[in-house]
């Protein structure tokens, strides 16, 4: 009968410190909290100009469309996301590939899951200062 009273009890403060936590205020929630989440993730950004071959490119678009617009990149780099760490995640971004064009930008692709690989163009950066490969 005593190990029934502390189980009660114990299932009592559980149950009370859950229903003990406040929500924040519609204001509060309203208002993001840093600079990442003002700006989606997946974007296509920089002042390029409008003839360039950089302007063609979209989200979604394959490797191989981008390669086509782009040509080869000066140099690759591949890295698994936070995401691969997850378990029973069978999603398609654990898996990232960036493209260095010297004098261009950077191209981003995701695709790679459980599935296989099929690179999508994730997110693009138009920087003509773009020395051609990765700084760390």
């Amino acid at each position: 009968m005593k190990n029934h009273k502390t189980i009660a009890l114990c299932l009592a403060f559980t149950l009370g410190a859950g229903c003990a936590s406040t929500n924040k205020t519609t204001d509060q929630a309203a208002q993001p909290n840093t600079q990442a989440a003002k700006q989606p993730e997946s974007r296509i950004e920089g002042n390029f100009p409008a003839d360039s071959p950089f302007a063609k490119i979209k989200l979604g678009m394959t490797q191989g469309e981008v390669h086509e617009i782009l040509g080869q990149p000066t140099d690759t780099k591949s890295y698994q996301t936070g995401k691969a760490w997850i378990p029973f995640y069978f999603g398609p971004d654990v898996m990232r590939t960036d493209e260095f064009y010297k004098g261009v930008g950077i191209i981003t692709y995701t695709g790679a899951g459980i599935g296989g690989v099929h690179w999508k163009v994730f997110r693009a950066i138009y920087n003509t200062a773009q020395i051609g490969f990765p700084n760390d």
